[in-house]
């Protein structure tokens, strides 16, 4: 443990829970306390590490911390869930949660499942009795699933944990949810703390009259969401923290029924990879209205996914829908908003529906303070004439101190079926002054007798505001492992409607790149350039292995002579190396379909490309690779075969193209290489050389490489 706490004169036990933060290398341990809070007090905190700074977030609960006589002091004058952050980072950080009702007695009764102080093995509990409850006793840690199934006036409730740590993923089919509430009315959920789910941690789902108070959170699997209400109404769930992997707060429908009457309200939330409010994908029924996101704090969202959404593309009619008073701290790269009407892999129903009057109202993005990079673009689009988005209300939006004063300030992409977008400014606030960016390839890439690609990108700047400004700006470049660091930022002091040009010459090995725009000015707005480099193996050329986190493999030579690809790698001199080579015939890339993924996509730096309606088009929506791979369809649609070379001899193979399913006469074909050793045994994410991270379900990014002589794969 890195933390010792004292409160009230008395050392606090400190507790653990599993995180997967990122970029996602290993499951981690979150230390957190939990303790009675009866009156105002001044709780101690002492760090392991040497501490240089501190925040507590979330910063709109106005608490501040101070170092003293080498220990943390915060004052806590109300039972509020905190997150103490040292040294300008989230890592290491301490959750502190007081509880205004821990320590009173436990109930009586003849319908009580009671589960005292001490570790219990559940398994699976259903509670299928009218009048019944459920009570975790402060200290009570209980392994299993609880189902809740068509009961009437149940109460779920005590400070112990529930966890589904046990239960490994491959029995899914069996123990997913932690808490699964089905066919209930009159429920209350409350106090509870819910670890490790094996799926969703609290599904509502066709129930009515249920309130989920003061629930504690921690998810650090796949589909970890915290809370979704199915197809449920009159549903209220506040006062919630969620630390979870996936999505926080959801809103879907499931065919038991309409979704009405949904409110969340006074939740903190963060998340590791995925949304904090969500309705959809998943809506099935006729009605989801009257839906309420309010007075809520996201501490942390890094991956660059909406803030808020609606997906949809099920058969209900979606309307009423409120994100009001929301907090947003640390959220690089992440939409605001983004509404959309569109089949995907999660829909049922063989029609779609609408959505209707969205409200978004009085939303700060305070940033960790500040932007640490640019937000990406809303969206609003629907799919036709007859399901479109209509109604969409943008009211009081403080970006870092400025408002926005339109659809254009906010940058709203909003298509041709999403009709009457407005937005109004904060009354109290200074207005933004687009700054308008385009970044273009200003000089052909060519090729160079060592097998890079030289050329030129440009970032144009022009100012909209009616005074000269100053801003500062830089070039990212995906992937980053390929294109090296950022260029250094520079100032750029524009005049009213003047352009500025800034270059940036670039030696690229083969592959796919993207080029954005950065800032932390909410006033600069994002752009970005998509371009391809093949790889032309009739010259060869050079490739490094290396990830993401800068760990390396070595290099790969390769050169196509007389029907064979020969290669020279380090990688084949290593005892127990071996390189695997992933191969196909081009196909065409359909609307819909991924053109660029990375890493970088994963952590939040940058975008998917895909093939859009319009043309290319940024995906922030869309981040891992299963979700770039199932809702957008990435390629391929061909056959991948998978060659493995074993290391021995000197270092060089000659592998026939007719072993990588490459025919006689072909003038190109797809090819991505992975390194194989055993220093990189049991890595997350593959040593791959074009970065496919499931190099035959996942393969958007395989590097198309060229052949002389042949004829053009079709």
């Amino acid at each position: 443990m890195n933390y010792q706490v004292t409160w009230q004169g008395g050392e606090v036990p400190v507790r653990t829970a599993s995180i997967y933060p990122s970029p996602y290398r290993a499951q981690e341990k979150m230390e957190y306390v939990q303790f009675p809070w009866r009156k105002a007090a001044r709780l101690r905190v002492r760090s392991k590490i040497p501490v240089e700074s501190a925040v507590i977030r979330p910063m709109s609960a106005g608490v501040d911390v101070r170092v003293a006589d080498g220990a943390l002091e915060l004052e806590l004058d109300r039972p509020v869930k905190l997150s103490l952050e040292i040294n300008g980072s989230a890592e290491n950080n301490l959750l502190i949660l007081p509880e205004e009702g821990m320590g009173g007695p436990a109930p009586e009764g003849a319908n009580v499942v009671f589960f005292p102080a001490g570790v219990h093995t559940a398994d699976l509990l259903t509670i299928d009795r009218d009048d019944t409850v459920v009570y975790l006793d402060e200290g009570a840690y209980v392994h299993g699933k609880l189902t809740l199934s068509h009961c009437d006036r149940v109460t779920v409730c005590g400070y112990g944990v529930l966890s589904m740590e046990r239960y490994p993923y491959e029995s899914r089919p069996v123990y997913a949810r932690c808490i699964d509430a089905v066919g209930c009315r009159d429920l209350v959920i409350r106090d509870v703390t819910i670890m490790d789910s094996n799926d969703w941690s609290l599904r509502v789902m066709g129930c009515e009259d249920v309130l989920v108070d003061n629930v504690k959170i921690f998810g650090c699997r796949g589909n970890s969401d915290g809370v979704d209400v199915c197809g449920s109404r009159r549903v209220t769930v506040q006062n919630v923290f969620t630390r979870v992997w996936d999505d926080s707060l959801v809103v879907k429908a499931l065919d038991t029924g309409d979704v009405e009457d949904v409110t969340f309200r006074r939740c903190t939330l963060w998340n590791d990879f995925a949304r904090p409010m969500e309705v959809g994908v998943e809506l099935r029924a006729d009605r989801v209205r009257r839906v309420r996101f309010e007075d809520i704090d996201v501490l942390h969202m890094p991956t660059g996914y909406p803030v808020m959404g609606i997906h949809h593309g099920d058969r209900a009619v979606v309307s009423d829908v409120t994100f009001e008073n929301i907090r947003i701290e640390d959220a690089p790269g992440a939409q605001l908003f983004d509404l959309r009407i569109t089949p995907s892999y999660w829909n049922r129903d063989t029609k779609m529906g609408c959505i209707r009057d969205v409200a978004f109202r009085d939303i700060r993005v305070l940033g960790a303070p500040g932007l640490t990079q640019l937000m990406s673009d809303s969206r609003v689009e629907g799919w036709d004439d007859e399901h479109d988005i209509r109604g969409v209300a943008v009211e009081n939006i403080d970006l870092c101190g400025r408002t926005p004063a339109s659809v254009k300030a906010l940058g709203i992409r909003a298509t041709p079926f999403a009709r009457t977008v407005t937005v109004t400014p904060h009354p109290a606030l200074k207005p933004v002054s687009p700054v308008e960016t385009q970044v273009r390839v200003a000089k052909e890439f060519s090729l160079r007798p060592d097998g890079l690609y030289e050329g030129a990108v440009e970032i144009a700047l022009r100012s909209l505001a009616e005074t000269p400004v100053e801003k500062e700006v830089w070039l990212r470049l995906s992937p980053e492992t390929d294109g090296g660091r950022d260029p250094a930022p520079e100032r750029v002091l524009l005049g009213p409607d003047e352009e500025r040009v800034l270059s940036y010459p670039l030696a690229l090995a083969p592959g796919k790149y993207l080029a954005a725009v950065q800032s932390r000015d909410p006033e600069v707005q994002y752009s970005w350039a998509y371009f391809r480099l093949d790889w032309d193996l009739a010259r060869g050329g050079e490739r490094c292995f290396a990830d993401y986190w800068g760990e390396s493999a070595g290099f790969v030579r390769a050169k196509a002579e007389d029907g064979a690809l020969v290669l020279e790698s380090p990688v084949l001199r290593e005892a127990g190396g071996s390189l695997v080579l992933y191969a196909a015939r081009p196909v065409p890339c359909a609307r819909g379909e991924a053109v660029f993924s990375v890493e970088e996509t994963d952590y939040g730096r940058s975008p998917a490309i895909l093939n859009g309606a319009r043309g290319l088009e940024a995906a922030p929506q869309m981040r891992c690779p299963l979700e770039v791979t199932m809702v957008f369809r990435a390629q391929p649609k061909t056959e991948i075969g998978a060659h493995t070379v074993e290391s021995g001899g000197d270092g060089t193979a000659r592998v026939p193209l007719a072993a990588l399913g490459v025919p006689e006469g072909a003038r190109e074909f797809w090819l991505e290489i992975e390194a194989r050793t055993p220093a990189l045994a049991g890595r997350r994410c593959p040593m791959t050389l074009f970065r496919s991270p499931s190099p035959q379900t996942s393969a958007h990014m395989f590097c198309r490489c060229t052949l002389e002589n042949g004829e053009e794969c079709k």
